[in-house]
C-alpha cells in the first residue's frame, strides 16, 4: 500500500502553469522580449541599443521620451515576392507591430536627443535633465 499518491506529471504543473501564464498575456506584452536592448549610463547622458531588424522606412519606427520612460513602436513589413505561391513550413521571423516600454535610470532631456538606425541597429543617445517633456525623436536612416 503506498502512502504518497501516484501522480507522475504532477511535476509539470509548473511547467503548465507558466506556459499557461505566457499565453494569456496578449500580443502587445509578447513583443516586449522579442527584441534584444542594451541600456548604459554615464555621468551626464543614458545610450540605448536595440537590436530590431526589418524595419525599411522612418515612418515604420517610432521613438517617444516621457520623463523617464522611452517607448519604441514599430512595424516591420512582410516582403512580398510575387515568383511563385509560398507554402510556408517553418518561421521564426516576426512581422507585423512591435512596442516596448522602458524605464530608463533617469530623467533625460528631448533637446539634443540622437537617434539612428543602421542594418537592424537602433541607437539612441539622450543627455541627463531634471525638468524633461515629453516629445517624438525622429530617426535617420543611414544606408
Amino acid at each position: 500500500m503506498s502512502l504518497i499518491p501516484n501522480e507522475p506529471y504532477r511535476m509539470l504543473d509548473p511547467f503548465w502553469h507558466e506556459m499557461d501564464r505566457f499565453l494569456r498575456r496578449g500580443r502587445e506584452n509578447f513583443t516586449d522580449g522579442l527584441y534584444r536592448i542594451d541600456v548604459e549610463e554615464t555621468q551626464n547622458k543614458v545610450i540605448i541599443t536595440a537590436e530590431i531588424p526589418g524595419i525599411e522606412k522612418p515612418e515604420d519606427l517610432k521613438i517617444t521620451l516621457d520623463e523617464n520612460r522611452l517607448i519604441i513602436e514599430g512595424e516591420i513589413r512582410k516582403t512580398h515576392e510575387e515568383e511563385d505561391e509560398r507554402i510556408p513550413r517553418h518561421t521564426e521571423r516576426y512581422f507585423g507591430k512591435f512596442s516596448r516600454v522602458l524605464t530608463l535610470p533617469a530623467l533625460l532631456k528631448t533637446d539634443g536627443a540622437h537617434a539612428s538606425y543602421r542594418n537592424g541597429l537602433l541607437k539612441l543617445s539622450f543627455l541627463k535633465d531634471d525638468h524633461p517633456a515629453a516629445r517624438h525623436i525622429e530617426v535617420d536612416f543611414l544606408n
